[in-house]
């Protein structure tokens, strides 16, 4: 092998061991990250369950965007019942299919439960009522039991940041997946692409389908675009994590 050869091999390993120790960094990183990132939010372990995260917080606070057949969403129509949360956007090659993949799953295998299934996209100007239909008869999503949302994205991000903690940034996503319960709290934080986060997720589901539901009581405080800004969840893009 020639000097020129040997020099490109060797700034092609250095350059993969840089890469490498990147992708370990960032790991480490969201490894250590506090849930949510809001300080406000409390950790409880139940017995049973370890290592499942679950918060203690206010109501999640109302909001309306627009479903995939063009209408209003509300989500007091949720009231009294347990739904799952998350963000996608529909040309997410990876990260976004495999969340809704272990949901569409999910729906799949407990076809008489009410659990509801509310996913976001952080991509409204592509993600249009016609898109999020299209792209939810991929995964057979039940539309009695999993709405699709679009809207204005400074609506959208407010919507991630007062309600569940969440910086929605254009094209970028999280993999986690909020459970909220019959009282309109998060219980649950889990990273659907990670096989035991995902059965995490149906054990609670299990537990919070079960419960009572509460008392009606008055309304949590609505979004408005004065609200306050709270500590968030940093976004991780679709690059990174491929």
């Amino acid at each position: 092998m020639n000097s020129a050869a040997r020099y490109w091999v060797a700034l092609v390993a250095v350059l993969a061991g840089v890469y490498g120790s990147f992708i370990l960094w960032r790991s480490g990183q969201e490894a250590n990250q506090p849930p949510g990132g809001a300080t406000s939010i409390t950790v409880n372990r139940p017995a049973g369950d370890s290592n499942q995260e679950t918060l203690s917080d206010g109501p999640v606070a109302p909001f309306k965007l627009i479903d995939q057949d063009g209408n209003e969403f509300d989500t007091s129509q949720l009231d009294g019942k347990v739904w799952v949360a998350s963000f996608f956007f529909t040309n997410c090659p990876a990260i976004c299919w495999r969340m809704n993949q272990a949901l569409a799953a999910w729906q799949h295998t407990h076809p008489d439960s009410d659990i509801h299934f509310v996913s976001i996209t952080c991509d409204p100007d592509n993600d249009t009522p016609a898109a999020l239909k299209k792209y939810a008869e991929h995964f057979k999503a039940d539309p009695k039991r999993w709405t699709f949302l679009t809207g204005d994205m400074s609506e959208i991000q407010k919507i991630g940041q007062k309600s569940f903690h969440i910086a929605v940034v254009k094209g970028d996503h999280t993999d986690r997946a909020c459970v909220v319960d019959k009282s309109g709290k998060i219980r649950g934080r889990f990273r659907l692409t990670e096989p035991d986060q995902a059965e995490m997720l149906d054990r609670l589901l299990m537990i919070v389908e079960g419960e009572a539901a509460p008392a009606k009581s008055e309304p949590a405080e609505s979004i408005s675009p004065a609200a306050a800004e709270i500590p968030a969840e940093p976004m991780a893009s679709v690059a990174a994590q491929q």
